[in-house]
């Protein structure tokens, strides 16, 4: 399984205007589960005379706010549903003390604006360059997706039922499923490792995961990511149909078929959550000829 980051949270709330705090946990592992939060934005304010950048995410059954410090992203924020937002200024400087011990602990110094925002919103990641993506309106046959030199281009009938990200988001799928099948089939010839099926899902906190019935799950923003990133979440997780767990042993397999999985492994952690808000705040810009490539 690899997991979207390791990263510190904390829960908190306000009673009788106090803070209280909830149990701390390390490497992604919550005091309660929860529904997928609501991205609703990125935003700063004033700390102790520092700027912090935060993301800032409404969930529907927290019933505290939490506060998570993540290398690559810094700090998100995460309220309840009918959290009045007036109030989230004066909560953050009351507990600035608490975010900046733990982004300093974390980065050894206040991180300036996340990696993520530097990047326009009219581009998404595509094999880890970005790339714009464009929308253009069709009045005849379905709606499409096609990669094209100067970018991706989004052709929407406007009779259809799918909307945007619904469209982009399934053309993702099926360019990822075609870039995984080959190399799952070459890495486990390699390994000499037998699977059963390759399915492509939409998980919330996991690039991959692998099953019992030794069924390998791949999410779709896999294809956000590099093409030697992606050969690194195959072979971690074809090398978890010999060790279902991530001990030593497990490891050196891994570095047996990886060398450099220890990079590749910190590259996910540092842009998980940079690729996740970079699509859910993507906006094309109309069809031109105007090419823009970035290298992350």
């Amino acid at each position: 399984m690899v997991k979207c980051g390791s990263f510190i949270t904390c829960a908190l709330t306000q009673k009788n205007g106090e803070n209280v705090f909830g149990r701390l946990r390390k490497n992604g592992q919550y005091i309660h589960k929860s529904s997928r939060p609501t991205l609703l934005g990125r935003y700063e304010i004033i700390l102790d005379g520092k700027t912090i950048f935060y993301i800032l995410k409404r969930s529907f059954k927290a019933r505290l706010i939490w506060l998570c410090v993540k290398p690559g992203t810094g700090l998100t924020v995460t309220v309840p549903k009918y959290y009045n937002l007036k109030n989230l200024s004066g909560f953050l400087k009351s507990n600035s003390a608490w975010i900046i011990r733990h982004l300093n602990k974390r980065f050894d110094q206040i991180p300036a604006l996340p990696q993520m925002t530097a990047h326009p919103t009219s581009t998404m990641s595509y094999l880890g360059k970005y790339i714009t993506v464009m929308q253009e309106r069709k009045n005849t046959g379905p709606s499409a997706v096609r990669l094209e030199q100067n970018g991706l281009v989004v052709s929407l009938n406007p009779s259809s039922n799918k909307h945007f990200l619904g469209e982009l988001e399934k053309w993702c799928r099926d360019q990822v499923s075609s870039l995984l099948q080959p190399r799952v089939e070459r890495f486990s010839q390699q390994m000499g490792l037998s699977y059963n099926r390759v399915f492509i899902r939409n998980q919330k906190s996991r690039w991959a995961s692998c099953s019992y019935r030794k069924n390998l799950n791949f999410n779709w923003r896999l294809v956000m990511v590099p093409e030697s990133v992606l050969d690194y979440v195959v072979v971690h997780e074809l090398c978890h149909l010999k060790e279902m767990n991530h001990s030593k042993a497990f490891w050196n397999l891994v570095g047996h078929y990886c060398v450099d999985w220890r990079e590749h492994r910190k590259w996910l952690d540092n842009h998980c959550e940079e690729l996740k808000v970079s699509f859910t705040n993507l906006t094309p810009v109309v069809k031109s000829s105007e090419f823009i490539f970035r290298s992350i």
